[in-house]
């Protein structure tokens, strides 16, 4: 097995969200588009934004960008724009 350097992680990473973008295109579902738009912001609910954010937030951030970027590249795909 390889090691799990953290070049070696980024890469399995991208190579993830390339393929998933990809099956998001080809898929051309806009239910599922519509699912991704939902959960690419983070929703805290909170009414003052600049309230101290809460333990474990960071997850919940990377989280939604990462769903933001599949959205995005799958987009891409979709309209025919070489990826970047």
């Amino acid at each position: 097995m390889t090691d799990l350097t953290s070049d070696t992680i980024e890469g399995r990473l991208i190579a993830q969200r390339k393929v998933l973008a990809r099956l998001v295109a080809l898929a051309g579902s806009d239910a599922l588009r519509d699912w991704l738009d939902e959960r690419s912001s983070m929703q805290d609910h909170q009414e003052d934004p600049g309230a101290v954010p809460a333990p474990g937030i960071a997850i919940e951030v990377a989280l939604a960008e990462e769903i933001r970027c599949i959205r995005e590249e799958a987009d891409r795909l979709r309209d025919g724009i070489a990826p970047g």
